[in-house]
């Protein structure tokens, strides 16, 4: 805009110019002419400004469990820890880790291998005594821990259990979302950690693992 009337103003300037170039030198006073009203123009309405577009969303970290057949994507700023962790992985159960220092948030995702008389399925009992008997072992090692949501959902054909708690861990008030499964023969449980005072920041890890989440 500011380039516009920039131009408007030099064509403005080169005109007055002009019409002083074409006064005649005449002996002859010269009579004014009448003094004709201003015309007055209206400045045309600028265009409408151009729908915005949404950026889309920054890749993030790809995550695969069960040779690809559960995957789903963590925001920009995690890593895989796993190595570092000192997890020793075997042939009954995987387990993984990811962590973004900088929002202090950690993934934990396992695959275990029941028992041989323990025979699994994805009704809504067996996902509710599953998501149970993992709250029971994270109050051993939690303070405090309170349930604050839980429902089922599902990705395609896969029932999925979601458990919300709050807890205290090493004197410190965090935010956990457990979500199970059974796929496989196998219990799929992803674990997400937060601080609770960036209960915004935990709902958008939440949402972006469940709305990338994909069963093959």
């Amino acid at each position: 805009m500011l380039n516009t009337l920039a131009k408007l103003t030099a064509v403005a300037v080169l005109a007055m110019g002009l019409a002083a170039c074409d006064n005649k030198d005449d002996t002859k006073p010269a009579v004014p002419p009448p003094d004709t009203k201003p015309t007055v123009t209206q400045p045309a309405p600028p265009p409408p400004p151009a729908p915005a577009e949404t950026p889309p969303a920054p890749p993030g970290l790809s995550v695969s469990l069960q040779k690809g057949k559960i995957t789903f994507e963590l925001p920009p700023g995690f890593s895989d820890q796993t190595l570092n962790s000192g997890i020793i992985n075997d042939n009954t159960s995987t387990i993984q880790r990811f962590l973004d220092g900088k929002s202090r948030q950690s993934a934990v995702s396992s695959e275990v291998i029941p028992p041989d008389d323990m025979k699994l399925n994805t009704s809504d009992k067996m996902l509710k005594e599953l998501a149970q008997s993992a709250i029971t072992v994270l109050a051993e090692r939690y303070q405090n821990i309170q349930t604050i949501k839980e429902e089922n959902f599902t990705v395609g054909k896969q029932k999925f259990r979601r458990v919300d708690t709050e807890q205290t861990v090493n004197g410190q008030k965090v935010v956990s979302t457990l979500v199970l499964t059974v796929f496989n023969k196998r219990v799929v449980t992803l674990q997400m950690l937060s601080p609770a005072k960036t209960p915004e920041v935990h709902q958008a890890l939440v949402q972006r693992i469940i709305d990338t989440l994909a069963v093959k």
